[in-house]
């Protein structure tokens, strides 16, 4: 092979690996863009601790299919969140006070960062997303989590339980591309931190 085929080879390779990448970096943004998590963080790691974590998740279960059930679109999930926070925050009270708790909860609506996680078949991207957040107490300890849209308003919300037409599953092809988009975000990192200290 001659060197300017070589050449022309080497460039196509990498005009073909940096459209890979631009579509696997749109596609985990589609997701985190699209994608409302609940989190519910218990006071301490304690077995009463957590407990009552998991007695405000089946309490507050039951609010999200009546929250959620017309929302046509993330934005609508959002904004019906930050319509029933105080109602929320008062079920999550009310559960807190039935078991005797000494502490109170505080429900917020958060841009928080999270790494990649993959339950049962389901990935989600790691990166910036919205989320509904019930603090019990001192929230030092364990979280629960779901997906509270698109799953919820599609009646089938329950902790990584499967959603048909929202959140993208788990294939080799889908985990190549994660892991190359997170192989070019740390390259992106190193370099702009190597030009950055190079001008110090």
């Amino acid at each position: 092979m001659k060197k300017s085929e070589r050449s022309i080879l080497a460039a196509l390779i990498f005009c073909l690996f940096f459209v890979f990448v631009l579509d696997s970096d749109r596609q985990a943004a589609d997701i985190r863009n699209s994608t409302l998590r609940l989190h519910i963080i218990a006071r301490d790691d304690s077995t009463v601790s957590q407990h009552i974590k998991s007695q405000v998740k089946n309490s507050t279960e039951k609010l999200w299919p009546a929250i959620y059930c017309d929302a046509q679109n993330f934005q609508q999930a959002v904004a019906k969140t930050e319509e029933n926070l105080e109602y929320i925050q008062q079920i999550t009270d009310n559960t807190l006070k039935n078991l005797c708790a000494d502490y109170t909860s505080r429900c917020s609506l958060e841009q928080i960062y999270f790494d990649t996680t993959t339950i049962d078949g389901k990935t989600l991207p790691r990166g910036m997303y919205t989320a509904l957040t019930i603090r019990l107490g001192q929230a030092q300890g364990k979280n629960w989590w779901c997906i509270l849209y698109p799953e919820m308003s599609l009646g089938t919300g329950a902790e990584y339980e499967e959603n048909p037409s929202g959140t993208i599953y788990e294939t080799d092809r889908f985990r190549l591309k994660l892991k190359t988009v997170e192989l070019w975000q740390k390259a992106k990192s190193f370099f702009t931190a190597t030009e950055m200290y190079s001008h110090i």
